[in-house]
This record gives C-alpha cells, sequence and structure tokens, in this order.
C-alpha cells in the first residue's frame, strides 16, 4: 500500500491531476477484542462476528477522471453466507455521481422498484478541521466533523460525520456520503456507530469508462425525505 501510494504522489506531482485513478474502499466494524469479550448476548457477539465476516468480501470502487467521479458497490459473487445487508449497512447503496465544476453531486438510490436522483452540491456540509493528525499508510491525514441535521419521519435530529482525509491527495471526494473536504478521505464513519469506511488501494489508471452525470430528472434530500414517508405510510397502512 505505501508502495502505490508512494507511485500515486509522483504522478500527481509530474502530471496533476487531470489522471485517472481508482480508489478502493473496504467497509468493517471497528470493535476491538475487549468490547466483544464485554458483550454478554452471544447473539449480539456472533451477529458482529458474521457482519464482519460479510464486510471481508465487500468493496467499493471511487473512480476519478479529472472533474468528475463515481462511486459505487464492486458487485461479485460472494459466498453461500454473505449477509446482503452488509452492502448498504452504515453507508454504500446507490451510485454517487460527482461533477467537480459544477459542484454537483446526484445520488442515484433505488426505492422498491424505483429509481430516484438525489441532487445536492458536493461543499453543502459545513465540515469542521479538528486539529487532530494521525498517520494512515504513512501520509498524514487530518480528522474533521460535521452535522446532517434531519426532520422526517425519524422525527428531529442530528447526525455526526467524522473522517480522516488527505491534503496530500487534494480531490474532494469519499465514501458514500462521506465527501467534501480538501483532500481525499481516508476512514470515514457515523459517530457513534462501529462501521467504518477504510481506503484500501490506489491506483492509477490510462483508460477509464466516461463519467457523466445522469441525465435523468433529479430531486432534492427534502423531496426525498417526502417520499420515503409516503412510502413508509402507505406500508404500514397496507398491514
Amino acid at each position: 500500500m505505501k508502495k502505490i501510494l508512494f507511485l500515486l504522489l509522483s504522478l500527481l506531482y509530474v502530471y496533476g491531476f487531470s489522471q485517472k485513478y481508482e480508489f478502493t474502499y473496504g467497509k468493517m466494524i471497528s470493535t476491538s477484542e475487549s468490547e466483544l469479550n464485554n458483550i454478554k448476548d452471544i447473539s449480539v457477539k456472533n451477529n458482529i462476528l458474521e457482519m464482519n465476516k460479510s464486510f471481508d468480501f465487500i468493496e467499493y470502487q471511487l473512480l476519478v477522471d479529472g472533474n468528475n467521479a463515481m462511486f459505487h458497490y464492486v458487485k461479485k459473487i460472494n459466498p453461500p453466507n454473505f449477509n446482503k445487508r452488509a452492502i448498504t449497512m452504515g453507508g454504500g447503496d446507490g451510485i454517487y455521481y460527482f461533477d467537480y465544476l459544477s459542484n454537483k453531486v446526484i445520488h442515484k438510490t433505488e426505492l422498491i422498484g424505483d429509481l430516484y436522483y438525489v441532487e445536492k452540491k458536493i461543499d453543502s456540509y459545513k465540515w469542521i478541521i479538528l486539529n487532530e493528525t494521525k498517520i494512515i499508510n504513512g501520509l498524514i491525514c487530518h480528522k474533521a466533523k460535521t452535522d446532517i441535521i434531519y426532520d422526517d419521519i425519524r422525527g428531529k435530529g442530528t447526525i455526526e460525520l467524522e473522517v480522516w482525509f488527505c491534503p496530500e491527495i487534494p480531490f474532494p471526494y469519499g465514501p458514500d456520503m462521506f465527501f467534501g473536504l480538501p483532500g481525499l478521505v481516508f476512514e470515514a464513519n457515523q459517530k457513534n456507530s462501529k462501521i467504518k469506511f477504510y481506503l484500501k488501494k490506489i491506483e492509477s489508471l490510462i483508460t477509464i469508462p466516461k463519467i457523466e452525470l445522469p441525465k435523468e430528472k433529479t430531486i432534492s434530500e427534502e423531496e426525498m425525505n417526502k417520499i420515503v414517508e409516503k412510502v413508509i405510510k402507505d406500508l404500514e397502512n397496507q398491514r
């Protein structure tokens, strides 16, 4: 990994950021052995262990081509005991399309068979960069956090996002909803959640599929929340 990072940084300094790159992310439950031992409920402990086994088979791909990028789950054949919930647990559903010049990100997502394209700005989050750093794969990463305010069927509240990003790789992208920082996101999770995205691999590519924003009609997050609320209420009324 360190060798790959060194080669990538060399290419970035020589050729700039108009080249093509593939960033591979994994996902894990960051529960220590001592925390597991303190769990008295055997079924809960087994669920965590089984889910982590499923996470071992999951990979997500962030493709970057100049000012455009795309993040998505990499489909493949998984073992029979693979838990499909691991794909979207903690984030990872659908496809994220980024257009840096227009400051747009579109999340293509599915809800009971229908596709929706939810649009927002790449810099829509108000990230707070903290005075904390750590070395990840030989590079200095900085910690940042932000609060997402929600007012939907769950009620009113906030979700705090935490990330470690690397300014030496100044792409404003990352896995799933974790984007808009002055550097590539190396690690990310929702606060109080043990499920974490982490950067596994970096590659420089010669060719890459053309990345474009979807042409379909987009909706806002607020409109998507209303659609979700209606679907849930309709399902409840059918019981």
